[in-house]
């Protein structure tokens, strides 16, 4: 009986060890599943960054006020420029992981510079922007 209580917490502790060596616990949105930039630029590059800027910040503010939302979408249009984005994250995410994979998120898509369309997928979320 003892070897087999021993052989349970054996199994107990390695794979708590396992699954934070891996990262699934700590850091769930760091494994870069896709991305893709468009080959074509904004015409209007001025409006175009406006639009993205204003785009995140709507889509960080509908994410961060509604504790159950996983999911946001936003348009902004300036002069004959319109930037549509959506972004998701995992619902089981508490709300400061998917705010954080929002966040990689974000930052690794602004490396596409001018490419009028892009999309970035992690493992607990997408982001994806068109104009």
């Amino acid at each position: 009986m003892l070897q087999l209580k021993l052989l349970f917490l054996t199994l107990i502790w390695w794979s708590y060890n396992n699954i934070h060596a891996c990262g699934a616990v700590e850091n769930p949105q760091r494994n870069l599943l896709n991305k893709g930039c468009s080959t074509y630029n904004a015409s209007n590059l001025r409006s175009f960054f406006a639009n993205i800027n204003e785009t995140f910040e709507s889509l960080r503010t509908q994410i961060s006020n509604d504790k159950n939302r996983h999911f946001a979408v936003e348009d902004k249009a300036r002069g004959e420029v319109l930037t549509y984005a959506m972004f998701q994250c995992r619902n089981y995410l508490s709300k400061s992981e998917c705010l954080a994979c929002f966040n990689t998120a974000t930052s690794e898509i602004r490396n596409c510079s001018a490419a009028n369309g892009a999309r970035i997928i992690y493992d607990s979320c997408f982001l994806r922007f068109l104009q």
